[in-house]
């Protein structure tokens, strides 16, 4: 027997929020994907083998291999400055839309193309400067797509209130400042690479510096001196 409408029980509607891709859930794959590619940049270094040698010594076949060295380590770091950086992202995100889940796709391709472009620049890396020219120019486009994308990220989970509601919203503007820079520096690097691409790998060093290392402190200091300006202003307002 048909249930009378009044005794179905009531559901409740369904909200953005609950329709919305978890954050944890993009996270955890992005975690994955950050991992793989980092694994995957070790698979350049290839052991000398032994035949190959025709009487060199070992150490000199392997130092031969420098160019393959630096390009790992260069690469090994920056991926781990996106991952660490999308980790603090996602850290202030209550939920997600399909905006930011696509985007976080895009840039999940950026970097994904780094194990490719990493070992263009170890093979070219002492070859005529027109060939090296091409692989920077391939690298950091690469890398300046990804700071593009990490950077539109941020700005519209704030344009779409995907942002936790108890964050300081001076902590909030320090972190904006801090990743609005990323595709600049990185665009300034594929600029420079047209001139000469030690350039571009300098430009790298010193984000890879910054991001790891005083970034964090310089957030902290932004932070507070967007407080000490908001409590300034909130002053002088009641004074007048």
């Amino acid at each position: 027997m048909l249930q009378h409408r009044s005794e179905l029980p009531e559901v409740a509607p369904l909200t953005l929020t609950d329709e919305a891709p978890s954050p944890a859930r993009i996270e955890a794959f992005s975690d994955g994907v950050f991992a793989i590619i980092i694994t995957l940049l070790v698979l350049d270094i290839r052991v000398p083998r032994e035949a190959d040698l025709h009487g060199e010594e070992l150490i000199g076949a392997l130092l031969r291999q420098w160019p393959v060295y630096v390009a790992y380590v260069l690469s090994f770091l920056q991926v781990g400055v996106v991952w660490a950086n999308h980790h603090t992202m996602f850290h202030y995100l209550r939920h997600s839309d399909h905006v930011l889940l696509f985007t976080n796709l895009i840039l999940l391709l950026c970097v994904a193309i780094l194990p490719f472009t990493t070992a263009l620049m170890a093979e070219y890396a002492r070859s005529d400067t027109n060939d090296l020219r091409i692989a920077a120019l391939l690298y950091s486009a690469a890398l300046c797509s990804a700071g593009v994308m990490f950077s539109f990220m941020w700005q519209h989970a704030q344009r779409a209130r995907l942002v936790k509601l108890n964050v300081n919203t001076s902590r909030l503007y320090a972190l904006t400042w801090h990743w609005r820079l990323v595709p600049l520096f990185y665009g300034l690097a594929f600029v420079l690479a047209l001139v000469t691409p030690y350039l571009s790998v300098g430009i790298y060093i010193l984000l890879l510096i910054y991001y790891a290392m005083p970034g964090p402190t310089v957030v902290r200091w932004t932070t507070g001196q967007r407080e000490a300006w908001v409590a300034e202003s909130a002053s002088g307002d009641q004074r007048c």
